[in-house]
């Protein structure tokens, strides 16, 4: 071994030994540093009451006389007419509980509010149903800021002797109501929405409105229910505070991502000027520098591809990208109970689907889950894992897209990447097995693996909700420059890819290989953003999947030998690697190339 290389090992390996136990130790304490903290209290809202004409209109239909509003962070309690505004009672619940608010506790609101907020005007008198006798009716309405919302097992309620009926907004997805302190259980109802109008509904026998479109619950939502054979009559509008995309509210959401975008933006530069004053005080690299050429390994070189599997492979991570963390939103419905494995942040709840990831760090939570809950858990984790695979890493993942993103950036500004070798991949293995440890571990020692995710600093953010970032916001930002210089950084260190990589031999997605047809030159392992180098040593097998593949087809497509590497699916091949192809997207690299090497011998020879 060179004394170089001697030396470099020397201190890489205790570097990299220190990065993991700083990590583990830092875990247990993520969240006393805080990186970006947004406010977690109502202190930074006022409130106040207004007459609405809006109100005045839809009296007899969608909100009642008595609903909340947002305008940014001034909440507004609208009503019919003055009358009412100064016979609305207003209460927060505060950590010493209900609070009565008053005119000055409405313009500084105290950190001690829990956020949930409920107005009650006095028992009026009208006929509703137009039988000539009048019924009581009783009118409230609440609402509950965006801070609140999350996984509380036990969300906040007021006090029943207040009002009677209560609405209750859990985990960002399910409506439940409450009447005398107990689950208003198989029911009828009158449920009007903002959006939809009004229907009749029944709750289930836990006091739940099913099937309610998560477009209805944000846009604001009444339910009006009959006691003591109708004579009684108690109405709530509930209002929920929502991140409207593209407000000034989401691109606050948006402002810990761009500080990291820009700290990593930092980072990279300083790395580039480090490296040139390495390399130019060496005079055996500053000669080979004076001529580099910025495209990598001649196998990881770019060519001029037609529509085909690269493009449906980026089309599917955009495609994936929009429907993980706004498909919810979009579409109005969010799928709770069927998990995904993949890092998409289940804080983020206006996604499309769940995220494995959270229950698998959190082990715990199952004990909160119904056996059926629990079941398809397990039936939806195994099905992506068997179905799947790590196609879900190379295809689907939110995480993936962005650092391709920053590797494309790296390449169109034509800056010289890591060199890939397997000292690197064997120095990123100790760092991979830490994270897998504390995604495991964490759960079972008090700790929260959320707090060192670079996950959530992405999916929150662009769904427009205010996550508070700590540890996870400096892991970030290692990521995007890790992700800069090395391609799928994240996706080597990754724990739950790893999870989902254990299951290559049962996946129908699967790499093949035709020894006879190929003739070890090694492209697909300079391709590889994984550094599998069994895909070209291998000279038995003619599978070649392992754990660590993410199905990205790059090796196929750098492949230059006829069907020497092809995917599968269950048995069928669908993509294989194509000489023709191969040659015809690589004639604008092979010009840059000759240029390169023109160029190179040029320089040397004027050195000499």
């Amino acid at each position: 071994m060179k004394k170089n290389d001697l030396t470099m090992k020397k201190i890489f390996t205790p570097a990299v030994l220190l990065v993991c136990v700083v990590l583990t130790l830092l875990s247990f304490s993520a969240y006393n540093l805080v990186f970006y903290q947004f406010s977690t209290d109502a202190s930074g809202y006022t409130m106040t009451t207004a007459v609405s004409a809006e109100a005045e209109a839809k009296q007899t239909s969608t909100t009642g006389r008595l609903y909340f509003s947002y305008d940014n962070n001034q909440v507004t309690l609208n009503t019919v007419s003055n009358q009412d505004a100064a016979a609305a009672m207003i209460y927060a619940l505060s950590v010493n509980g209900v609070t009565e608010m008053t005119a000055d506790n409405m313009a500084v609101m105290s950190p001690d509010y829990l956020g949930s907020f409920i107005a009650t005007l006095p028992q009026q008198s009208t006929d509703l149903d137009g039988d000539g006798t009048a019924e009581a009716l009783y009118l409230a309405a609440k609402t509950d800021m965006e801070f609140t919302q999350g996984y509380m097992p036990n969300p906040p309620t007021f006090e029943h002797e207040l009002f009677p009926l209560e609405i209750i907004f859990t985990d960002r997805t399910t409506v439940s109501v409450q009447f005398d302190g107990e689950p208003l259980a198989d029911q009828a109802v009158t449920l009007t929405s903002q959006r939809s109008g009004t229907s009749q509904v029944t709750t289930n026998s836990e006091g739940v409105i099913e099937g309610l479109s998560l477009l209805d619950i944000r846009s604001g939502i009444t339910v009006t229910y009959a006691a003591d054979n109708g004579d009684n009559v108690y109405q709530m509008s509930y209002q929920v505070e929502d991140n409207t995309l593209f407000s000034n509210r989401y691109l606050a959401a948006l402002t810990p991502f761009m500080i990291i975008v820009l700290l990593s933006a930092v980072g990279i530069i300083l790395c580039l000027w480090l490296r040139r004053r390495i390399v130019t005080k060496d005079p055996v690299m500053g000669r080979f520098a004076n001529g580099r050429m910025s495209l990598g390994p001649v196998g990881t070189m770019k060519g001029q591809r037609k529509f085909g599997f690269m493009t449906i492979r980026w089309s599917t991570m955009i495609v994936s990208f929009f429907a993980l963390i706004y498909g919810g939103k979009l579409l109005g419905q969010w799928v709770g109970n069927i998990e995904i494995p993949i890092f998409a942040c289940p804080i983020n709840q206006d996604q499309l689907i769940a995220s494995s990831c959270y229950t698998l760090a959190h082990l715990n939570s199952l004990v909160n889950m119904s056996w059926a809950e629990i079941g398809i858990f397990l039936a939806s984790l195994l099905f992506s894992i068997v179905v799947l695979g790590r196609f879900i890493c190379g295809f689907l993942c939110p995480m993936g897209l962005i650092q391709d993103l920053t590797h494309e950036t790296r390449q169109g500004l034509k800056i010289e990447g890591l060199s890939l070798n397997e000292k690197l991949y064997s120095r990123l293995k100790p760092i991979k097995w830490t994270l897998l440890l504390l995604f495991l571990g964490l759960s079972f020692v008090g700790g929260n693996f959320c707090d060192i995710c670079p996950a959530i600093t992405v999916s929150p953010a662009f769904a427009g909700f205010k996550v508070s970032l700590f540890l996870g916001g400096f892991f970030m930002i290692i990521v995007l420059i890790g992700s800069f210089f090395k391609r799928r950084f994240f996706c080597n260190i990754c724990p739950l890819g790893y999870l989902i990589g254990l299951g290559h031999k049962i996946s129908l997605f699967r790499i093949k290989k035709d020894c006879q047809a190929c003739t070890e030159c090694g492209a697909c392992y300079e391709a590889c953003p994984m550094g599998i180098k069994t895909i070209y040593t291998e000279r038995e097998k003619t599978d070649v999947t392992t754990v660590d593949c993410i199905m990205c087809g790059e090796c196929i497509d750098k492949c230059p030998e006829n069907k020497a590497l092809s995917m599968s699916f269950g048995g069928l091949k669908f993509y294989r690697a194509s000489r023709k192809t191969f040659m015809s997207g690589h004639k604008k690299t092979e010009k840059k190339l000759k240029r390169f090497i023109k160029k190179r011998e040029k320089n040397e020879s004027d050195q000499e």
